[in-house]
Formats: structure tokens, C-alpha cells, sequence
């Protein structure tokens, strides 16, 4: 006869068996009580599940390359200028239920690029972030990473707001500074995690990884990150400056996870 199995995974039972321990948190993913996307690209098919979209001469949507060991998935800006490609999933996320994603990606050249990682509040839009400098959003709740070369310093951002950033108590941009930018062809890990309650604006906490998952960065915008009852997609997004350098971001996962329930 097989070994016995778990067959009540929760929190719950979870709890009961070994307390709050350090380890906790990490075993708590594995529960009935977390939602789960994972996605390392293995296989030759994307996912049925992501939504696409692109702009411009030559761009391509989020594609399997067949030949990445360990899986991967390349998007491509085109050939025109502010041609871009973009993926999410579902508006499925809220920040009540503690919401995260990571996405691990690297792109071929940084010069006159844009990029966003991170949560948003709509599935097609051409950006979060309309303009980096000015704290302008396209969208109206969002957390995401932001790079973009339009801005004053080519480094990577921690942008948030809620309500649209009616007013300046709404929206929060960190400059993460000269040692947090991406590097030609280099991985990194860029995560978004969001804590909130009720209908106020979340707590936005940014994690940055290099290319081998050891953390080089970390802030955290309190109180201007996406109201927490609103309905929110993991997003990436990937935009070319110059028509006439299309560029390509390869895309080792995405993974985004939540609390089943706000209890």
C-alpha cells in the first residue's frame, strides 16, 4: 500500500501541524488557499489563458521559443516607433488578497526602450505609465515597474497610484537609482506585491533580483499602490523608442499568486 497523502492541504491544517515558523509562508503557496499562476514556458504553445496585444510593423506577441533551455518566451517591439507587445492575463488579482508577481525577463538592448512589470487595472492599454517623468498613468490603479529611456535617468522606477492620482497623495514614483538598471541580454527579476484591506489604497511593496535570484533592491510605497477592491491583471509590457530598432524580450516565467480569500 502507497504512503499515506495529504488530503486537506489548507492553512488551516497547515497551521495546526507546525505553527507559524519561518517556513511558513513558503509552505503556505502549496495550499487549497492560495491562487496560483505558473509559468515557465515549457512546451511549443503559449498558454490559452494570456491576453496579447501589439502595435506597429513587425511586433510579436509572446511567443514559446522552442530551443530555451528551461523554457522561454520572446516579445518583440517591430519596426515602428513606439511599436510594442504587451501580455496579461484575467482581471483576477485584487490587492485585499495580497496579490504578487514576478516576472524574470531580459531584453536584447536597453537603449530606447520601455518597459512595465507588475499589476494594472485594464488589458490594453499602451502602457500603465503614460509619461515617467510626470507621473502620468494611462492607467487608473496600477503598481508597476517602469523603465523608460523618454525619462531623465535610464533607470528602472517603482510607479504606483490609485483613483487615477487625483491628487498627489495618490501616486508614488521612486527613482531606484544608477546600480538598479537593466543590462543588455541580462536577466533580472522584477516583483510586485500588494497588501490591502477594504477599498483603501495598498501598501506596493518593489523586489529586484539580478540574474542569479539574489535580491539588489527593495522599497515600499505605502498608501498610494491600487485600491484593494480593485480588479487587477499581471502585466508586462515592452515598447521600442525607435522605429528603427526593433528589440526583443525574452521572458523566463511569469508567476502571480494570491490569498483565496481575504480571511
Amino acid at each position: 500500500m502507497a504512503n499515506p497523502v495529504q488530503k486537506v492541504p489548507s492553512r488551516q491544517n497547515l497551521r495546526r501541524n507546525m505553527g507559524l515558523v519561518r517556513e511558513f509562508g513558503f509552505l503556505e503557496l502549496n495550499t487549497l488557499d492560495t491562487v496560483m499562476w505558473d509559468d515557465d514556458f515549457l512546451g511549443d504553445t503559449i498558454h490559452g489563458g494570456y491576453q496579447t496585444a501589439v502595435n506597429g510593423a513587425s511586433a510579436a506577441a509572446l511567443t514559446i521559443t522552442t530551443t530555451g533551455i528551461g523554457g522561454t518566451a520572446t516579445m518583440v517591439t517591430g519596426t515602428a516607433t513606439e511599436g510594442d507587445s504587451a501580455v496579461a492575463l484575467g482581471l483576477e488579482f485584487e490587492g485585499r488578497l495580497n496579490a504578487v508577481v514576478a516576472a524574470r525577463v531580459k531584453i536584447s538592448d536597453i537603449a530606447d526602450a520601455k518597459m512595465e512589470i507588475g499589476f494594472t487595472d485594464a488589458v490594453a492599454d499602451r502602457g500603465a505609465v503614460l509619461v515617467l517623468d510626470t507621473t502620468t498613468f494611462t492607467a487608473t490603479d496600477a503598481a508597476v515597474w517602469c523603465f523608460d529611456t523618454d525619462g531623465t535617468n535610464d533607470y528602472w522606477h517603482a510607479a504606483s497610484t490609485s483613483n487615477g492620482h487625483a491628487d498627489a497623495a495618490n501616486w508614488t514614483l521612486t527613482n531606484a537609482g544608477s546600480n538598479v538598471v537593466p543590462v543588455n541580454d541580462t536577466y533580472e527579476t522584477l516583483i510586485v506585491a500588494l497588501e490591502g484591506t477594504g477599498t483603501a489604497a495598498c501598501d506596493v511593496h518593489f523586489y529586484r533580483l539580478n540574474a542569479d535570484g539574489y535580491q539588489t533592491y527593495t522599497t515600499t510605497h505605502a498608501g498610494t499602490g491600487p485600491n484593494a477592491n480593485i480588479a487587477l491583471t499581471p502585466w508586462v509590457y515592452f515598447q521600442t523608442r525607435n522605429g528603427s530598432d526593433s528589440k526583443t524580450m525574452t521572458v523566463d516565467y511569469i508567476k502571480a499568486w494570491q490569498r483565496r480569500t481575504v480571511s
